[in-house]
């Protein structure tokens, strides 16, 4: 989904931006500045929405990853920002097909989903009924996710279609084979961790701790905003 609005300017590689669980391109990205200030540097922005999310929903049984790619072949290079399961889309994405990718920011994406298996989908399974429930829940993950995908207008039984979905997922082995010059943010009050294993293997990697930010707060948080697009542009 290329963002009309977007200018460009000769040689600038297209950004591509991949959201999280819940949201979309819209709430996530637009909404929080990132569209306008990538705008403003003349990049062309890609928006590429997680599988049964936003324009995704119909592709709730695809890899993220492979979302990521079929744009970014169309293009020969591109630079990419992912948070939380889009980070972890865009690391599997820049490990496979390391050439097509320049620059590439990971936003929350937390040791522990890698190391802890939290990505399977068996591990996933208690997200999905309940996703598929309207009963009331006394979960605050659940009441939290459910806030986050009304907010955006996504469908939960699409959701919980791509959360029960067998999926590829980077190793550490795979980070090593990235090319791409990263960045890595966390914060120091996310539930889930760090990322400080993810920063460490990646070869060309910098790391950026946001004090007291929490996961979902992250992509919008005006510090996380700057050095992303500073670091995406060259200009950090």
């Amino acid at each position: 989904m290329s963002d009309p609005s977007s200018a460009s300017t000769a040689g600038d590689r297209p950004v591509i931006l991949m959201n999280g669980m819940g949201s979309n391109f819209e709430s996530q990205w637009r909404r929080n500045g990132w569209v306008d200030k990538l705008a403003a540097a003349g990049r062309i922005v890609i928006g590429v929405d997680l599988p049964g999310h936003g324009t995704s929903k119909d592709a709730a049984g695809r890899d993220a990853a492979d979302l990521i790619l079929d744009e970014a072949v169309k293009h020969g290079s591109v630079d990419a920002v992912g948070f939380s399961a889009g980070a972890w889309a865009v690391l599997l994405a820049a490990s496979e097909q390391p050439d097509l990718f320049g620059r590439i920011v990971v936003l929350a994406a937390a040791d522990a989903v890698l190391t802890g298996g939290l990505y399977t989908a068996a591990m996933n399974q208690p997200l999905v009924d309940s996703l598929r429930s309207a009963e009331p829940t006394d979960n605050p993950m659940v009441t939290l996710l459910r806030g986050v995908i009304a907010d955006a207008g996504n469908d939960p039984e699409s959701i919980a279609d791509y959360l029960a979905s067998s999926k590829r997922f980077v190793s550490v082995e795979g980070l090593r084979l990235i090319t791409a010059d990263a960045l890595v943010i966390d914060g120091s009050a996310d539930g889930a961790g760090q990322s400080d294993l993810v920063a460490k293997t990646i070869p060309n990697a910098a790391h950026v701790t946001l004090d007291g930010a929490d996961h979902f707060e992250i992509p919008g948080i005006e510090q996380a905003l700057k050095a992303a697009t500073s670091f995406i542009n060259g200009t950090a």
